[in-house]
Order: C-alpha cells, then structure tokens, then sequence
C-alpha cells in the first residue's frame, strides 16, 4: 500500500491510471508522515504543510526495515535497491 497526503479522490485518479495493484491511503490530517518524521511544515510551493518525498517498507511487526529520504519528489530509489530491501525481509 502506498500512504499520501492528497485527498482520496486524487489518489483513487493515480490508481486509475497507472492501474496500479495497490491501495493508496489518505492522509490528510498528516498523522502517519508525523508519526514516520516526514512532515515538512510550509513546504509546498503555495507555502502549505506537505510530506518529505520517501519510500519506506515495513515489516511485518511494524518496525522500519528500511528507508529512502529523498530532497525531491522526483527523486526515486533504484527498483533493484527496494527488491534487495524486500527480500532481505
């Protein structure tokens, strides 16, 4: 599953689109990102609360297995470092 800060009818357009196999929760109220140390408080381009760019997997007893911080959206993580991640779970 994949969690955003969007609202859910943004989100529901993503999966559409890109028929993704996958979930995307809502978090609007910015909880989760909080709870994970990924808010960003002003730091949208209209100067609103937004989520720090990432990529976290976890596992199944609810600890961080492993993490990708990036300082832009546009920034991913190479698909063989999270398949190593994953299937180092």
């Amino acid at each position: 599953m994949a969690v955003s800060v969007d609202p859910p009818s943004d989100s529901k357009r993503v999966v559409d689109k890109h028929k993704l196999n996958f979930s995307i929760l809502a978090d609007e109220t910015h909880q989760v990102i909080r709870d994970y140390g990924l808010y960003h408080a002003g730091a949208s381009h209209e100067g609103k609360d937004a989520a720090v760019p990432a990529h976290v997997l976890i596992d199944r007893t609810g600890r961080i297995a492993w993490r990708k911080r990036s300082d832009k959206i546009q920034d991913r993580p190479d698909p063989a470092d999270v398949k190593a991640a994953i299937d180092g779970l």
